[in-house]
């Protein structure tokens, strides 16, 4: 049995993705349910009192930003929850950034749950998304609950600094679910893996709000190293690191101006992602670059 939650206010609409999903999930699933919401208020009834495999919701009700406005309370509330998103509108970065603050949390905290999220056209051919939302919803049935133990015990590592500990769980994880996208794309963040270069990947995938975050983090974790290495000790803020290197006399004119310039991109890549560019990506490259070179 799979569950569908289709949420829209258009009946043509409905029943347009109902026939939608019946083609792309018949021939692998002959048990195939559909329930039906007409307004956010009625979906989230329905999610409490049924378990969804996939919710397909429309952005656009009475108040045209109804749809996205509850999206981070399903994010925070199922967090396993398998979601598509279709609009006439919004592209999958827009929701991203209207998402903000539940990305935020996710890239920089680690909570980031399995679930497939998607968001598509009214006019797209859903087939291909479907069908990887189908494979994912599987997958979790197999390991659902050790999966979010799993994820929980990583958080709660996360939350007192423990990051060895933290990654042996994603770790487990991988073993439990290999390729689960997840935990293994926190293990290569948690590790240092992730490099601007890496993050400017996802802003030329449309990824704008994870790679401004994600350029945000790199930036951080390389000044607070640098610090480190030039001093001797940990400074807890990029201030803190930057006054340290002054009173140490380990920090040129030049190399001041370089780390100041990157604390600038730093604080709009967190606190203002949807204004990050290409440029920013470049000059934090080059300037990490100068800035780590010996002399």
């Amino acid at each position: 049995m799979f569950r569908v939650l289709i949420a829209d206010d258009d009946h043509e609409d409905r029943e347009l993705l109902k026939l939608e999903i019946q083609l792309a999930l018949g021939p692998e699933e002959t048990d195939l349910r559909f329930h039906e919401a007409v307004s956010v208020k009625q979906a989230k009834e329905v999610l409490q009192e049924r378990n969804i495999d996939l919710l397909t919701l429309d952005i656009e009700y009475d108040r045209m930003s109804e749809g996205i406005e509850v999206l981070p309370e399903l994010f925070e509330t199922y967090p396993t929850l398998n979601i598509i998103v279709v609009s006439g509108k919004l592209n999958k970065a827009e929701v991203t950034e209207q998402l903000f603050h539940f990305t935020k949390d996710n890239v920089l905290k680690g909570k980031r749950w399995a679930r497939h999220f998607d968001v598509l056209d009214k006019k797209d051919n859903k087939t291909e998304a479907l069908r990887r939302a189908y494979a994912f919803a599987l997958k979790q049935k197999d390991v659902s609950d050790k999966l979010r133990d799993l994820f929980l015990l990583a958080e709660s590592y996360l939350d007192k600094d423990e990051l060895d500990k933290c990654l042996e769980v994603y770790q487990k994880i991988q073993n439990l679910a290999p390729g689960e996208f997840e935990s293994g794309e926190n293990i290569h963040i948690f590790k240092g893996a992730v490099s601007p270069e890496h993050a400017l990947e996802y802003f030329n995938r449309g990824e704008r709000i994870v790679a401004s975050l994600l350029l945000g983090h790199q930036i951080e974790t390389r000044l607070k190293t640098f610090t480190r290495r030039m001093v001797g000790r940990h400074s807890p803020g990029l201030y803190d690191c930057l006054h340290a290197l002054e009173r140490a006399h380990r920090i040129s004119p030049f190399k001041k101006e370089l780390f100041l310039h990157m604390l600038r991109v730093r604080n709009k890549a967190i606190h203002h992602p949807a204004t990050i560019n290409e440029k920013d990506f470049d000059d934090v490259i080059k300037n990490l670059k100068l800035l780590e070179a010996k002399i």
